[in-house]
């Protein structure tokens, strides 16, 4: 019992403190009591009724993590509460893969239940093995179940592998069930998963592309197909790959022109990157579609006349985030389930939205004449002007008295010494659209310097520098895709005091049979601006996303307008264009994506693959094992060699050899075993053993030849799956060299 708990204490251990990994904040007492009540069962004596005992763990354990009282199991017997209980841990399953890890448990109880069942489980399985003396099998569930938590997590792979290894080695050790010979073999087995831990974590494209993309692992498996694409909104300048072949995400129904369909905003710029953040405005009422006006939308909005309806349908889309053109103000929640409005015009389903999933949504989208921009009152209201943020400072308005020199004392603040790394993109905003009167000019000088005038050029894999990547963009690469473009050209507005975001989602896509075509080729990020009385209104920077028409941005909403972007005559530089500008074949964004039907495994796909692993290096190390016994010269020792291998193989194949077997039991184990005739081999291995110098040679030759002649004909007494197991056993490891 002593030894039970010994070896059951640091595999326990490590493997809670993996799965309490996925929390932030961890709530480790909790693991560790679970654990330690997994652990108990396996430490009651013999005369105990160890199924009581489990069964009574279980209970306390499934009473800490999924709070179910005695008092309270008896509803549970009907079926209309019993269901939506099994429905929320179904969806706490299925919430591992559809939210940022780590989680917050509070707010995830159901999440936070399965981790402790995990724990549980885990732990249960592990110790039970090692209360049956079957170090093997604990050591498999202990690497199982830190591999699991570690691959969804993500990072670290190695470290937490090198520690499930040494939990795993330390079973058998505890229990002092293995020999010098099978710590080497387990040696060698780590050495090679933690070597392609770390030759999977380092090749890059591996990660993201092949059969062994630990991240996509989803116990789900082919139930995905239907909702095979996803995507990681926010800024990302690290370079994007689209499949070969696009897949639809979205039919939208209503609109005869072409609009922008928006999953959701980045409102906030630190550290390079552009983020979401959103706060809640409530949920929305399933029986009520109208939605409350968010901040910052013009009283016109209020108007039903104004609204554009749109019919959309979910076709093969991985996201809780509801898209729709514009600013929704009305939904028909009664097909979705949950859904929140979050601030600057965003709707957010608690789970995902399902494949086959339709709604109805109605929004405010600005239709502003160029004259209307331009004559847009210059005026911020205080809500506003956390649209003017870089970093942790906030720019003075596009008219305030003193402009210039307020950001240049900010530039020069010594205190401020890691903001002055954005410099050049304010200086850079200044020489471009520096002399506009107006924010509409500042807008437009921008975009077209980006698509027209700027030399700069569409790249789906940009050079990667060092330093800021937008400041690298601007001055050196000038290379990349729409979250460049639109993340750079959002920064230098706000630098110019004009508030501005990132948006992201999708383009109109194709227009078929009165219905928009969405695609994943479609997915892109643009810039949407905030004008006084009109609201938020969209702009494109990113050359090559189609002509300069009125579908592709409201910069180009009149012919004027147009024909001065075509001709770059607006915020046209003194500098030539380095190069022009180039098309690209399909849209952008920075995401994952892809089909994981296709491309990511299950995980029972990658055990498979991690036990043929196991299985070629414990075959390798019995082999270096049987070929250094025959590496002696000494004919006496060879002897002896072939003496072992015999043994080996027979007690590989269930039999029970002493350490200190004889010729005549080796002879009878044959008989016994296999129903053949071992009296050659013991003639012949007696010889070769206690015989005269003179026929020592002679024995040693005819000992092996009959050894080759025995295994032969025992391996075709046997089926494959005795062959098989007697492959994979341990038993001939642990023996003790003579």
């Amino acid at each position: 019992m002593r030894r039970t708990l010994l070896a059951s204490t640091l595999p326990a251990l490590v493997v809670t403190i993996a799965w309490m990994g996925l929390e932030e904040p961890r709530q480790l007492r909790q693991g560790f009591v679970i654990a330690a009540l997994a652990i108990l069962p396996a430490m009651v004596p013999r005369r105990v009724p160890r199924l009581v005992v489990l069964a009574l763990a279980a209970f306390v354990a499934s009473w800490i993590a999924f709070g179910a009282q005695p008092w309270e199991l008896a509803p549970f017997r009907d079926e209309r509460v019993l269901a939506p209980a099994l429905r929320d841990v179904a969806r706490g399953i299925v919430d591992f893969y559809e939210v940022f890890l780590p989680f917050e448990p509070r707010p995830n109880a159901e999440m936070h239940s399965l981790v402790l069942a995990a724990i549980f489980g885990f732990v249960l399985a592990m110790a039970l093995f090692v209360a049956a003396r079957r170090p093997l099998g604990a050591a498999a569930v202990t690497v199982a179940g830190v591999g699991w938590p570690v691959t969804l997590l993500g990072g670290k792979a190695i470290a937490a592998g090198a520690l499930a290894l040494a939990a795993a080695l330390a079973i058998p050790l505890v229990l002092r069930a293995t020999s010098v010979r099978t710590l080497l073999a387990g040696g060698l087995i780590g050495a090679a998963v933690v070597a392609g831990a770390a030759w999977t974590s380092s090749a890059t494209t591996l990660a993201r592309e092949s059969a062994l993309d630990w991240e996509t692992w989803d116990i789900r498996g082919p139930e995905r197909e239907a909702s095979a694409v996803r995507f990681v909104w926010d800024s990302n300048y690290d370079g994007i790959t689209f499949p070969p072949e696009k897949t639809v995400v979205l039919r939208v129904d209503g609109p005869l022109t072409p609009h922008y369909w928006r999953a959701t905003t980045l409102d906030l710029f630190v550290d390079d990157h552009w983020f979401e953040d959103l706060f809640w405005l409530g949920q929305v009422d399933r029986n009520s579609p109208t939605l409350p006006l968010p901040l910052l939308t013009p009283e016109r909005a209020q108007d039903p006349e104004s609204w554009l309806e749109q019919r959309i349908r979910v076709e093969a889309l991985v996201d809780d985030h509801v898209a729709a053109a514009g600013t929704p103000v009305a939904l028909d929640a009664r097909r979705l389930e949950t859904v929140f409005q979050l601030s600057g015009g965003v709707l957010r389903s608690r789970d995902p939205v399902s494949a086959g999933t339709s709604y109805r949504v109605w929004s405010y989208v600005t239709d502003p004449a160029p004259r209307s921009l331009a004559e847009a009152p210059v005026r911020l209201p205080p809500v506003a002007r956390r649209f003017l943020g870089v970093d942790a400072f906030q720019f003075p308005t596009f008219n305030a008295p003193n402009r210039r020199r307020l950001v240049e004392s900010l530039f020069s603040d010594p205190s401020y010494r890691g903001f002055t790394r954005y410099r050049p993109l304010y200086e850079t905003a200044l020489r471009i659209a520096g002399r506009a009167e107006t924010p509409y000019a500042a807008v437009l000088a921008l975009e077209s310097w980006f698509r027209q005038t700027g030399g700069f050029r569409y790249d789906e894999s940009p050079p990667r520098v060092k330093g800021s990547p937008l400041v690298a963009f601007v001055t050196k690469t000038k290379a990349g895709y729409c979250q460049q473009f639109a993340g750079t050209m959002a920064v230098m507005l706000r630098m110019l005091g004009v508030p501005s975001r990132v948006a992201v989602g999708f383009t109109s896509g194709t227009y078929e049979d009165g219905t928009w075509v969405v695609t994943d080729h479609e997915a892109h990020a643009w810039v949407e601006v905030w004008f006084a009385g009109i609201g938020w209104v969209p702009f494109d920077p990113t050359p090559g996303r189609g002509t300069l028409g009125g579908e592709y941005s409201f910069a180009s909403g009149s012919r004027d307008a147009v024909a001065a972007l075509r001709r770059g005559e607006l915020g046209r530089e003194s500098t030539t264009p380095e190069r022009p500008p180039r098309t690209p074949d399909a849209g952008d964004l920075a995401g994952d994506f892809g089909t994981t039907s296709s491309q990511a495994p299950s995980l029972i796909a990658v055990g498979l693959l991690l036990a043929a692993l196991w299985i070629v290096v414990l075959a390798s190390a019995k082999m270096a094992v049987r070929r250094v016994r025959y590496l002696s010269r000494d004919p006496r020792r060879q002897a002896t060699a072939s003496r072992r291998e015999l043994e080996d193989f027979l007690r590989d194949q269930g039999a029970d050899m002493p350490s200190n077997a004889t010729l005549a039991t080796l002879q009878q184990a044959v008989h016994d075993e296999f129903g053949l005739d071992g009296r050659p081999f013991a003639l012949a291995a007696a010889q070769a053993r206690f015989g005269p110098p003179g026929s020592v040679e002679r024995g040693t030759s005819g000992v092996r030849r009959e050894v080759r002649r025995l295994l032969r004909a025992a391996r075709g007494e046997l089926s494959l799956w005795a062959r098989f197991r007697g492959l994979v056993s341990l038993r001939s490891l642990r023996s003790v060299s003579s």
